[in-house]
Order: C-alpha cells, then sequence, then structure tokens
C-alpha cells in the first residue's frame, strides 16, 4: 500500500482525487492529505471528507505520505514542494510541463541523488503515452526527428476554421466559453506551451537537456480565415507543429511553428483538441500515437498510471545519463533550412505595388511560385489590401531580409508560413 498526498485541488486534482476513491486499480493506493490555497473554500468536486491542508509540509514531511503528487502549477511553488519531497525521500508525480521544460535538470539531479522515482508522463500529451514511448518502447533504438501537433487549443481553433470556415476570433470565443481555451489564451496560440512540450519531448528522444527558451518559436495568432482557405485551395492544411530533428553538424534542429502540411501526411488529420506525436528513428522506421492530448480526465488517468508503477516498483529512477542530467543540447538555427514559404502581406492599393514586391524577392534571389491579391471592397482603396505569394525553395536567412525591406517601407504586418512537401 502506498500513500499519496496530493498538492492541488484544481480540475486535475479533483479528477485524480475521484480516480484514487473509485478506480479498481487504485486499491493499493492511499489519500492523505491534499494540499489547497483555502481550506474553507467549497469543494463539492471532491469526496466528503477528503483531507486539506494550507501547509505544504503536511505532504512533503509526513513519514506516512510515501508519493507526492503536485498539480500547483506555474514554476517556482512546485519546484519548492517537489525538491522538498524528494529531500524526504519521497518519490514524486507532476503533470506540470512548464516545471519541467524550465527546472527540469534540477529536479532530475536531485532525485537521482535521492534514488527517487518521478513520474511525468501527464506533463506532455496528458492521456497519450509519448513519454512512456520514448523512455521504454524506443530506449533502444536512435531518433532521429520527432514532429507533433502537441497544443489543443490551437489545434482546436485551426479544425473550426477549416471545417466550419468561421473566423479565428469567432472560434477563440467559443473555445473559452467551451473550456478548451484560457480566458487569456495567449500561452497556447503563441506556440509557448507547445515549446515546452517540444523541449521536453525533444530532451528524452534525443539524450541531453534542450532548452525550450532556445527553440524559435511562432504561433497562430496573426493567423487569418483567409490563410486556412488559400492553404487548402493549394492542396495543404495549416497545423501548428512542433519540430525537432538530429542536424548533420551533430547538433539539433528545433521549431514550433504553424506550418503548411499535405493533406496526406498523418499530422494533417488530427482535429479539434486531439494530439499526435510522429517519431522517425532508424530501427522502426516511424511510430505515431495518437489521442486526447488535454483535459481532466486523460491527464488523470496518466497519473494514477505513474503512481501504480511506483506502487508496484516500476517507477522509473534517473541516473547519472537521464537525458535531463546528461548534458545540453547544441541547438541549430532550425529557420536556416532551405524550403517553401506562403506570405501574406499588406500592401499599399496603388498601381506598381506588385512590381515593386516582386523587386524586393528579386533583389535576393527569391523565385516567386504564385501571386494572387484578393479582391476587396473598394472603400478600401488607397489602404492596405492583402497579397497572398508562395516561393519556390529559399533560405529563410533570404527571405528575412526582404521582410525587412517590406518594413521599412512602411508596409504592414506579414503571415509567413513554411510549406512542407511531405
Amino acid at each position: 500500500m502506498s500513500t499519496i498526498g496530493v498538492a492541488g485541488a484544481g480540475s486535475i486534482g479533483a479528477g485524480l482525487i475521484r480516480l484514487l476513491n473509485t478506480s479498481p486499480a487504485a486499491r493499493r493506493l492511499r489519500l492523505k492529505t491534499v494540499l489547497v490555497r483555502d481550506t474553507a473554500k467549497s469543494r463539492p468536486e471532491l469526496p466528503t471528507g477528503t483531507p486539506l491542508t494550507v501547509a505544504p509540509t503536511d505532504l512533503t514531511d509526513d513519514p506516512e505520505i510515501d508519493v507526492v503528487v503536485e498539480l500547483l502549477g506555474g514554476v517556482d511553488e512546485p519546484f519548492r514542494v517537489l525538491s522538498r519531497a524528494l529531500s524526504q525521500g519521497k518519490a514524486v508525480v507532476t503533470a506540470n510541463k512548464n516545471l519541467l521544460a524550465e527546472r527540469g535538470p534540477e529536479l532530475f539531479g536531485l532525485a537521482a541523488e535521492r534514488r527517487l522515482p518521478i513520474g511525468f508522463e501527464a506533463s506532455v500529451c496528458a492521456g497519450m503515452p509519448i513519454i512512456r514511448t520514448l523512455q521504454e518502447a524506443l530506449r533502444g533504438d536512435r531518433i532521429t526527428a520527432l514532429e507533433g501537433v502537441v497544443n489543443g487549443t490551437s489545434n482546436y481553433l485551426l479544425t473550426r476554421m477549416s471545417e466550419e470556415r468561421a473566423p479565428y476570433q469567432d472560434c477563440l470565443a467559443d473555445a473559452q466559453r467551451l473550456g478548451f481555451a484560457e480566458p487569456d489564451a495567449e500561452y497556447d496560440v503563441s506556440g509557448r506551451d507547445a515549446a515546452c512540450k517540444t523541449g521536453i519531448l525533444a530532451t528524452l528522444a534525443f539524450g541531453a537537456y534542450v532548452d525550450f527558451r532556445r527553440i524559435p518559436t511562432s504561433g497562430i495568432d496573426t493567423l487569418d480565415l483567409e490563410d486556412v482557405r488559400q492553404a487548402e485551395a493549394m492542396g495543404y492544411r495549416i497545423k501548428l507543429v512542433a519540430a525537432a530533428r538530429r542536424s548533420a553538424s551533430g547538433g539539433l534542429d528545433a521549431e514550433v511553428a504553424a506550418v503548411l502540411l499535405p493533406l496526406q501526411h498523418p499530422l494533417a488529420s488530427i482535429r479539434m483538441e486531439c494530439n499526435a506525436v510522429r517519431v522517425e528513428s532508424e530501427g522502426l522506421v516511424e511510430t505515431l500515437l495518437a489521442g486526447r492530448g488535454a483535459g481532466p480526465g486523460p491527464t488523470s488517468m496518466s497519473l494514477l498510471a505513474d503512481l501504480l508503477d511506483i506502487a508496484e516498483g516500476r517507477g522509473r529512477v534517473p541516473g547519472a545519463d537521464h537525458p535531463f542530467i546528461a548534458g545540453v543540447f547544441d541547438l541549430d538555427n532550425g529557420q536556416r533550412a532551405a524550403s517553401r514559404y506562403y506570405l501574406r502581406l499588406a500592401v499599399p492599393d496603388r498601381p506598381g505595388t506588385l512590381a515593386q514586391v516582386a523587386g524586393f524577392f528579386a533583389s535576393q534571389g527569391i523565385s516567386l511560385a504564385s501571386v494572387l491579391q484578393p479582391e476587396v471592397p473598394e472603400i478600401n482603396g488607397g489602404f492596405l489590401v492583402p497579397l497572398i505569394l508562395t516561393t519556390h525553395t529559399t533560405d529563410r536567412r533570404r527571405l528575412d531580409l526582404v521582410l525587412a525591406a517590406l518594413a521599412a517601407a512602411g508596409w504592414g504586418r506579414h503571415v509567413v508560413l513554411r510549406i512542407r512537401e511531405r
């Protein structure tokens, strides 16, 4: 019998507590204490009689508690709770991607020193066992690349825009109303959530710590319904893709960005809030996992699986060669890879504009594959209007020089998306 302390009783914490009380699989687990910020607050979602405390030491220093589960959110407070728990000889479990992405090396270093397991399956893609797959099923293989749709909020928005031709802001309002997006969705739609998850997955896949803060990151917050329409007219679908690949120099190319995927690409068909990760390796060649990547239900199931592993003696104790503490991966600049690009520019509505734009591209040796200027109402005459371009294969550094020249000319903001050929 393992005794559990849970830090945090939000939607995920409440889901885990219900499982601990109702799941037949949890019969060997006993909930001892739940850390909350206010014990006087009404909590109808929790089983009657759930023992609550506001003192972290009631979890970390209780000799009866074997495992501390952290579900607080943030970074600094969770780190204090888990590091204290480890120092007191307790195993730990967390669903906190921000904590692992930012302070994983410290946390795993302490666990290795104390010879204690860390469970963190729920930190990336919730109920989809991608961490277990990387650490166990693929541990004998050499992974060369991974890519995935790992942010459910962004994928929900892009799916609605694609299938219903609904404007971005309308889809975002619906997602917030339904609970698929936070009231402030910037963390998700900017790509930062996906970057944290990319850092964790790349660390496990490639054997050394990948700092998510060094991953080039952009989101879907500049996209318009017109971009979705044009991409699909060309035979592509826009997805926010998290990607990492071994480079020829021995480093790592990593990026989080909205890209145009061919319709036959396995990630192009991932809908709504679902997640998927595709792994390339020398032995198995290609492995694809897909499933529900967010929500209290899937996350709670992953947390319970980690707790059962620890209770049954199968928890993974990090050694000195664990990826989070074995070293730091050298990140190359993934944006330098040659590629085709889709661009939506805002340009002056006057004669000669198209020739001027073409001149900017020609000056950098970039060949245009297509040019489209959608019709706009006459009331926009004299103002900035959209101009949609696709390029032939080019170096991103050259494209950045073109964009700088357009900005210097005083023209409006732009959307730049890489076009994947396979």
